[in-house]
């Protein structure tokens, strides 16, 4: 036999309304509602993984965003030889009652998500429904037993019916006067251009090195740092020249694109998230260092946990950060431990080892 674990997380509703129109006399905006279901579903002790043969059927427990209206959930695992299926339903419902987006996907051993599949299930979608399929061979030989559990993530998008319009008449000479021009895009673009010539710029900024162009009108609107710097009769204001020690130059370029743009890439995030987060905290840039917490939240696993740990300590704060990588220590800290990185850490920073591991004891107190 075996037993399941369920674990329910962020429950999410997204709401936006657009402001009334100017050029029309009457108006209406309908608003839509989409409620966001993260689930977990863990199958413990799996013996069944050493052969190919029969691997069980298995149902988990009702899940739901606990609201009045919303449907219940419940997934079923069964074997279709040679692969495994998982079906999604609804009880005592045939059919979904509205639209509906899955994802659904098998976390591994250090937590990343993998063989990840999607569906989208319009109204009136026949149920149950096979959201996730895949050969038995391949579970197994990609190591995803963990400790001899199998670990299912889903996540459900539900766009719920109309509740709400908003309708009105509108005076569009009044409006017309009143509504603010946009041209935030040309506004971008500008900056960009502005970011890559550097016309008329006013100061340099040498980074172990490298020297950047800048402006310091821009530079102090955008960092109260640079602000201060440029307020007071400093060394760096009565010269012109910023030197930059505790920097890597390629992560001050993006940091200062960010200052002139408002805009990082993914890939930039990705490849620079640590570096770009104790610069974003050393100049003050709040809203970049949220990004780069938000980015290592979506990427952690047991492999970067302790790199978030780590970077998250008093040199670099990021209190939201750190609460998550603590909390994801204390739930799969034998994973992590289990990595190389904490072997490798457990030589080189015993002290820092040791201190986790009293944050893992105090949380679980």
């Amino acid at each position: 036999m075996s037993d399941h674990q369920v674990k329910k997380a962020n429950v999410e509703t997204h709401m936006e309304m657009l402001p009334p129109p100017y050029m029309v006399s009457n108006w209406c905006q309908t608003k839509n509602q989409i409620t966001t279901l993260d689930f977990e579903w863990t199958i413990k002790r799996l013996a069944f993984v050493e052969s190919f043969k029969d691997w069980g059927e298995y149902r988990s427990s009702e899940f739901s965003p606990e609201k009045i209206g919303d449907p219940k959930w419940i997934l079923h695992f069964y074997d279709m030889d040679p692969d495994i299926k998982i079906d999604l339903s609804i009880p005592s419902q045939k059919e979904t009652g509205s639209p509906v987006r899955v994802k659904i996907s098998i976390s591994n051993k250090n937590r990343e998500k993998i063989f990840p599949q999607q569906h989208y299930l319009p109204k009136q979608t026949s149920l149950p429904y096979c959201v996730f399929q895949i050969e038995k061979t391949s579970l197994v030989e990609s190591n995803c037993f963990v400790n001899g559990q199998l670990i299912i993530y889903c996540e459900i998008e539900n766009l719920i019916p109309t509740r709400f319009v908003l309708s009105g008449k509108s005076s569009t000479e009044a409006n017309f006067h009143k509504k603010p021009f946009n041209n935030s895009d040309q506004l971008v673009a500008q900056l960009e251009e502005l970011y890559e010539n550097m016309k008329f710029s006013d100061i340099t900024v040498n980074v172990r090195g490298r020297k950047f162009k800048a402006h310091k009108n821009i530079l102090a609107t955008r960092s109260t740092v640079f602000a201060a710097m440029f307020e007071h009769p400093t060394k760096e204001n009565l010269t012109n020249q910023i030197e930059v020690e505790d920097v890597e130059p390629d992560v001050f370029n993006e940091i200062l694109r960010f200052i002139y743009t408002g805009r990082l890439s993914e890939s930039t995030m990705g490849k620079m998230s640590a570096g770009i987060l104790a610069a974003a905290d050393k100049y003050l840039l709040e809203q970049l260092k949220i990004e780069c917490e938000t980015q290592f939240i979506h990427r952690m696993s047991a492999k970067n946990c302790l790199e978030l740990l780590v970077i998250t300590d008093e040199h670099h704060p990021a209190f939201n950060l750190k609460k998550y990588a603590v909390e994801f220590f204390r739930r799969f800290s034998g994973e992590v431990m289990a990595t190389d990185e904490w072997e490798k850490a457990e030589q080189s920073h015993p002290e820092q080892c040791f201190k986790m591991l009293k944050e893992l004891v105090k949380s679980t107190v």
